[in-house]
């Protein structure tokens, strides 16, 4: 009796632990986001767990900007520029001058692309209005690390931005 009692104890502590890691969604994943078509599968990878979404967005002639919130806290952030001249991303991340990133790395989204436990940054040809088109993707802070969740994000983003700016 003993035995069972202690395995039940276990099982009902391993679903109560499971239950706290995952914060249940409310909200529907949207197949679009920002104006633009996303993949739900990936932006659901990024995003928490809530009752409500929404997103404000700011555009401009060669730029975007939006802001995704759930529950009013926010939950990423992203920025998108077309024209833009080359740099070579990595090396501005590490002098700092694309502000911070917590353990930089190249990302293999593209052949200019960091990678960092909570930030994306990304920089391809925009061949039709000529440079190039940026891509700034940002998660708050956290322990966690994102960067895989991140770069799944990103490389199905990345066709519908560069549409979007007119690359």
């Amino acid at each position: 009796m003993r035995a069972s009692t202690a395995r039940a104890s276990a099982l009902a502590l391993l679903v109560i632990g499971g239950a706290a890691c995952g914060a249940p969604r409310d909200y529907v994943i949207p197949g679009e986001i920002c104006g633009r078509e996303v993949a739900e599968k990936e932006l659901g990878s990024i995003l928490p767990g809530g009752q409500e979404l929404k997103d404000n967005v700011s555009r401009g002639d060669r730029s975007s900007s939006c802001r995704v919130y759930v529950d009013g806290t926010l939950a990423f952030g992203l920025e998108e520029y077309a024209g833009q001249r080359t740099f070579d991303v990595l090396t501005r991340a590490e002098k700092g001058e694309l502000g911070s990133f917590d353990r930089l790395r190249e990302s293999n989204v593209s052949d200019n692309a960091v990678i960092s436990r909570t930030r994306s940054v990304v920089m391809t040809p925009c061949e039709k209005i000529g440079r190039n088109y940026i891509l700034d993707l940002r998660l708050p802070t956290s322990e966690e690390d994102r960067s895989a969740d991140l770069e799944r994000f990103v490389r199905s983003y990345l066709p519908t931005g560069l549409a979007a700016m007119g690359c």
